[in-house]
């Protein structure tokens, strides 16, 4: 399988080529949720500036995004690889899917200083992916650029678009894939809203509606951000500050039997029926379902001081 820089640096040049980039896009943006999901749920009962609904939208725009891959990846006949242990990302990881480096791990922990820095990394606007095996190169590909290879190749490729391909919808974020336009429009929606903006950090392409990078560094620096005209930067506003909330720490366990089994079993059984909404249309609420039940049993592990593992299990 091709990294995201390969994507970029040689070009998506065939459709089984595009349906195994949209494959990656839906494990980058779903490998994003177990340490946001976790950063959220470590969040007490004290709370005094909304923290957690602050990640909470990202978490939900990042489903979005994951979503969207899909149905882009439905209407062009692709092949879902959602319920498969391979699917998931391992946690503390220097490597996110599509071999995207990282020089801060990535993990799962409680909400911190640290950990946003860790976000902000994740989500920084023109930060360089590489191949696991190759020295960083000049001109490494950036995800905004993988994100722009995918819209390009749309258009270049003009695939066949199925209209009665299975998709899951959800108001005027997640929508069904009926034209190359619309894909195209999926695509300016991932990169405007998330980790795929271009320029610099404090420079928002958009600053009417801060991309994910710019609201974790809100919540880091404890004050709201606004877009200065002069300058073209953000710039804190005085008297919006943003308190941390209180955490309950929590770990890794080693306990037997393992706590975290019906966690992975309520994972492993979303991801089963998220496929089947592409693959069998499947009823939605189902998968909606499964994720109110995971949150659920994640604060019930944590508020035990127990780190959720977000592994596979076959008999989900």
């Amino acid at each position: 399988m091709k990294t995201i820089t390969q994507f970029v640096q040689q070009g998506i040049s065939s459709p089984s080529e595009l349906q195994e980039a949209l494959q990656t896009a839906m494990r980058l943006e779903f490998s994003t949720l177990p340490p946001y999901l976790c950063a959220e749920w470590s969040i007490g009962d004290s709370d005094p500036d909304n923290v957690g609904e602050m990640i909470h939208e990202i978490v939900l725009q990042e489903m979005f995004h994951f979503a969207l891959a899909g149905n882009m990846l439905a209407a062009i006949g692709g092949t879902f690889k959602i319920a498969d242990p391979q699917f998931l990302a391992s946690y503390p990881t220097n490597i996110l899917p599509g071999d995207i480096h990282q020089d801060l791990p990535v993990d799962l922990r409680p909400l911190s200083k640290a950990q946003l820095q860790v976000f902000m990394q994740i989500e920084t606007p023109e930060f360089p992916p590489v191949p696991v095996a190759a020295v960083r190169a000049p001109g490494s590909a950036t995800i905004g650029e993988f994100y722009t290879a995918l819209r390009k190749a749309f258009e270049n490729l003009n695939p066949s678009i199925d209209q009665n391909a299975h998709f899951v919808a959800r108001g005027a974020e997640v929508f069904q894939i009926k034209s190359v336009t619309d894909a195209q429009n999926a695509i300016e929606r991932i990169k405007s809203e998330g980790e795929g903006t271009s320029g610099e950090p404090d420079q928002p392409a958009n600053p009417n509606q801060l991309a994910h990078f710019y609201v974790f560094k809100e919540i880091f620096i404890g004050n709201i951000l606004i877009f200065d005209p002069k300058s073209a930067k953000l710039i804190p506003v005085p008297g919006k500050s943003i308190r941390l909330p209180s955490v309950f720490p929590f770990g890794p366990s080693t306990a037997t039997p393992n706590p975290s089994i019906a966690f992975n079993r309520l994972l492993s059984q979303l991801l089963t029926d998220l496929e089947a909404c592409w693959t069998q249309g499947a009823s939605l609420p189902a998968a909606i379902s499964d994720m109110t039940k995971l949150g659920e049993e994640g604060r019930r592990l944590i508020n035990g001081g127990i780190r959720p593992e977000f592994g596979w299990v076959v008999s989900a």
